[in-house]
């Protein structure tokens, strides 16, 4: 089970509680969780490499259309720009993994990754002690 339209997580006294944006509840009982973290998927090398590859083929081609007088070496600082940036691009995904084989999976925004953390924290404290 894949699950990425939930729009909070809360912690009951048995269990967490998914709030979806259907305004539906689930809630999952501690005993089913086998675990519980958040995953960084940076952006895959060919998206970096697609880029370069994009970029350089607009630069060479103003270049010929237009000359060196008119193109000055703007283009190539905003490509290097552009690989840092991406080289540096980071998603966030929370994956909660259940006994059963289930896997439950949300992408988390940057500026909620702290409270997702908090939230973790709490979950697995509360899984330490039901073992």
């Amino acid at each position: 089970m894949i699950v990425n339209n939930f729009k909070k997580i809360t912690i009951g006294e048995k269990g967490v509680i998914l709030k979806f944006k259907t305004k539906e509840q689930k809630e999952i009982p501690f005993s089913e969780i086998n675990k519980i973290y958040i995953k960084v998927k940076k952006t895959p090398v060919l998206f970096t490499f697609l880029f370069v590859a994009v970029s350089l083929s607009v630069v060479l081609l103003s270049l010929w259309i237009f000359g060196f007088k008119l193109i000055l070496f703007s283009p190539l600082f905003l490509i290097l720009v552009g690989i840092i940036k991406l080289n540096n691009y980071k998603r966030y995904v929370l994956k909660i993994k259940l006994k059963s084989g289930k896997s439950i999976i949300q992408p988390i925004p940057l500026k909620l990754k702290y409270t997702t953390i908090d939230d973790i924290t709490k979950i697995r404290k509360a899984l330490f002690r039901l073992h």
